[in-house]
């Protein structure tokens, strides 16, 4: 039968009503140990009950209980088939401790607390019960025995037994209870548990066990209707229905149900949702399950940025605060108000699956339409905030942060175009609790489900969008926030749904331009399985197009090939044709530098010739690695002597040692090429300046640093001063710091205006003398470098 579709008006009016009937926590049952509080408990013809309860006091008691009898319908009856165990009635047994009250009132508060009870709950002694090896008590349930009774409290006093487990059911949930505390003869234990929850007792194996029962009652209330253990499964059933018939769209293609109390993105997880969340959330989760739908918790973040208003004017400081610290050091929140507002973004982040797990999905954008909540946006509480006094010309500015806990759900059917929709990262995650899923899924089940695998996979490759940057993701409004991604899952997913193809159009549609995508150990053997032919065309494209932003991620690639643990000859062919690619792609990077751009990265020339030595060495591709040497020692200005070649020497130190097992001209070129310019430098050491005469060049050209000039210049002047005002000293003060002058300067507070005093030092000799030093250890080290590698 064709089902009728929910308008759009009011389904958000519906799903609010339906979740705000889950007004409790979910538990129906609790319990725990707690240690020994003697009752002081006297009985009738047994006298005072010493704990833990002996064998022999334990019999004794037996003979003075009445057999237990249950409720059937209207009557009471006996009936040793269906309930075993012996009692006796408050009026033929006293507790005597004072403190045991206090001690009942506790649990009762602690109970009403796990129950989501918002009336006080009131303990009222019903019976102590006496269980030997045998009693038992089938399932039923309590029978409302006093006005406003709501559960039962059984506390269990020391008295080691085994079994006799309480088994607590409701709406197809299990509770066991097995008072471990009292069973070990050192603790009291207690449970609790909703007076109309079915329940029973199995059969105690061994022992005694003794319990005082109380019927709980709360206090009264207006509302005439009984309370009951919650019911949440046809609450479920029904916003199921409403997530079958909700009015997804283009528009709307995910909802985000908010929960009420506040978290951190840390704390955020389900077994750590408060009070009404976590039964709310389990209802969502349920929900979710029955129509179809995927759910995840995740923390919805509504960031504003824009002008502070009200305060203090003259503020010009800068105040961070934030309600998730803990240390109590921060700020707190500034007085100003938001007053116009540049910008601001709704998204949702931080996800983690019904059972606890992180789910890496990334950052999706929401809009108001997607949010259900029972609070408007303006009243969310305020989660973190940054506000900034004023700087020259800018005014005061207030960045705030909002946060809320949700479950985030949509349809299983538009899976793929959310996760698509919402960006690459999100879209990688979901696919790799598909692959996890995959490998659960029974036998035959996988074909279909790897064929799903494979579809998603092809369509993240073709909706791939370009990862942020390091500097667009540090200058995000939420980059503080954001969880980590790994980079090289999807190229592993591919090799896990065994999809050579896929990962030839990974390569050459993807991995040309993006170097965020990156391969590890695993892609070398996989590439072995399927043929190195096979992936030759695609790895070459991407050599060929190395770029500044690629050129690290690609020298790591071709690493990874090249040091793989085999002697295929196919595969040291691939790696020589793919490292003649490289050097050339290398030397035309270096010959086309790209234009000055501070955002642009920098490349660790150093970290990439480690690399590429290692790689070519090991393939013994020596024309590219001569090219490489040559190339790289023709650049100084890229490839300097220290910070370079040296350095990336001594790191590959201990692997030349190790690795090289014949001669490398390129290697011994490259060190003696270094060696000869070392010996160079350390020639002859620094000659110590002859007189007062420093280097005169100065970037100003005022009458002022004339003047400084000549005085810089002059071989017998040591000492001069600049009489002037305060902007001509802090010029100079400038200018000697910005040329790196010779010189200290300090200002002699007398007279007006103060006197600017410069000093000659010998700045420039110790810093020569401290790269000699420098230099002639260096050359030590290179040295011993070049006889070990002989050796």
């Amino acid at each position: 039968m064709a089902q009728t579709a929910i308008a759009p008006a009011g389904v958000r009016e519906r799903l609010l009503k339906e979740i705000a009937k889950v007004d409790r926590p979910g538990a129906v049952c609790t319990a725990g140990d707690l240690p020994l509080t003697m009752p002081g408990l006297e009985v009738d013809g047994v006298g005072t009950i010493r704990l833990p309860l002996g064998k022999t006091q334990a019999r004794k008691l037996v003979g003075r209980c009445t057999q237990a009898p249950y409720g059937k319908g209207t009557d009471t009856v006996v009936d040793t088939d269906v309930r075993r165990v012996w009692e006796v009635d408050p009026e033929r047994f006293a507790l005597t401790n004072p403190g045991w009250v206090a001690l009942i009132a506790l649990i009762a508060a602690d109970v009403q607390s796990a129950l989501g009870l918002e009336r006080k709950l009131t303990p009222h002694l019903y019976k102590l019960l006496v269980y030997e090896a045998g009693s038992f008590f089938l399932p039923h349930q309590d029978g409302e025995k006093l006005d406003g009774m709501v559960a039962t409290l059984v506390v269990a006093l020391p008295s080691p037994h085994l079994g006799g487990e309480l088994i607590v059911t409701h709406e197809g949930g299990e509770h066991e209870v097995s008072f471990g505390g009292a069973a070990s003869g050192h603790e009291l234990s207690y449970a609790a548990f909703y007076a109309d929850c079915q329940h029973e007792v199995r059969p105690l194996k061994d022992g005694y066990r003794l319990s005082l029962v109380y019927n709980l009652t709360l206090a009264r209330s207006r509302k005439k209707s009984p309370v009951s253990a919650p019911r949440t499964r046809a609450v479920a059933a029904s916003i199921g229905e409403l997530f079958r018939h909700w009015p997804w769209s283009d528009d709307v293609q995910k909802i985000a149900v908010t929960l009420d109390h506040q978290y951190s993105q840390e704390g955020l997880r389900i077994d750590a949702l408060k009070g009404v969340d976590r039964a709310r959330a389990d209802v969502l989760f349920d929900a979710a399950e029955q129509a179809g739908c995927v759910a995840h918790l995740a923390l919805i973040t509504h960031w504003q940025s824009g002008s502070a208003e009200g305060g203090d004017y003259g503020y010009r400081g800068y105040n961070s605060w934030s309600n998730d610290d803990e240390d109590g050091d921060d700020d707190e929140p500034t007085d100003y108000e938001m007053g116009e507002i540049y910008d601001d973004s709704l998204a949702v982040d931080h996800w983690s699956d019904r059972d606890g797990r992180k789910v890496a999905l990334g950052e999706m954008d929401l809009d108001d339409e997607e949010i259900v909540s029972s609070r408007p946006r303006e009243d969310w509480e305020l989660g973190r905030e940054e506000f900034e006094g004023y700087t020259g010309n800018a005014g005061m500015t207030l960045e705030r942060w909002y946060h809320r806990a949700a479950v985030v759900v949509w349809p299983r059917a538009n899976h793929y175009h959310v996760l698509c929709e919402a960006g690459t990262n999100a879209a990688i995650a979901g696919l790799d609790a598909m692959v996890r899923k995959l490998k659960r899924a029974r036998k035959a089940d996988r074909e279909g489900e790897r064929d799903s695998c494979l579809k998603f996979a092809a369509a993240i490759i073709d909706v791939w969008g370009p990862q942020k940057s390091q500097f667009d993701s540090y200058f995000s409004y939420s980059h503080r926030d954001r969880d980590e991604f790994d980079q090289t899952l999807f190229p592993r997913l591919l090799q896990e749904l065994d999809a050579p193809d896929l990962l030839q159009r990974l390569l050459r549609e993807i991995a040309v331009d993006d170097a965020k995508v990156e391969f590890d150990k695993s892609f070398p053997r996989f590439c072995k399985r399927h043929g190195w032919e096979t992936f030759e065309d695609a790895l070459a494209a991407v050599i060929d197009a190395t770029t500044s932003a690629t050129v690290a991620r690609n020298a790591a690639l071709l690493e990874t090939l090249c040091l793989q643990r085999d002697k295929a000859a196919d595969r040291i062919a691939l790696c020589q044709r793919l490292a003649d690619r490289f050097v050339a792609a290398l030397e035309k990077i270096d010959a086309h530098p790209p234009k000055d751009d501070w955002r642009a990265p920098r490349i660790d020339r150093s970290g990439l010739l480690v690399s590429l030595v290692k790689s070519l060495v090991t393939v013994e591709a020596d024309e590219p690695l001569d090219r490489l040497v040559g190339h790289a020692l023709s650049r100084s200005k890229e490839y300097d002597l220290t910070d370079v070649h040296l350095k990336a020497i001594f790191s590959l130190e201990t692997w030349l040692g190790r690795k090289l097992d014949r001669p490398v001209p390129a290697i011994a070129h490259w060190l003696a090429d270094c060696r000869a310019e070392l010996e160079r430098r350390t020639a002859e050491p620094p000659a110590p300046p002859a007189d007062f005469g420093r280097d005169d060049k100065l970037s100003c050209k005022c009458a002022d640093c004339r003047e400084l000039s000549r005085f810089l210049a002059d071989p017998a002047e040591s000492v001069h001063e600049f009489r002037r005002a305060k902007a001509a000293r802090q010029h100079l003060h400038q200018v000697i710091d910005g040329n790196r002058c010779d010189l200290t300067h300090v200002t002699r507070r007398t007279g007006s205006p103060y006197t600017l005093v410069c000093t000659k030092t010998t700045a420039s000799y110790e810093a020569a003398c401290d790269v000699f030093a420098r230099d002639q250890k260096n050359l030590t080290r290179l040295l011993a470098v070049a006889a070990k590698i002989e050796a």
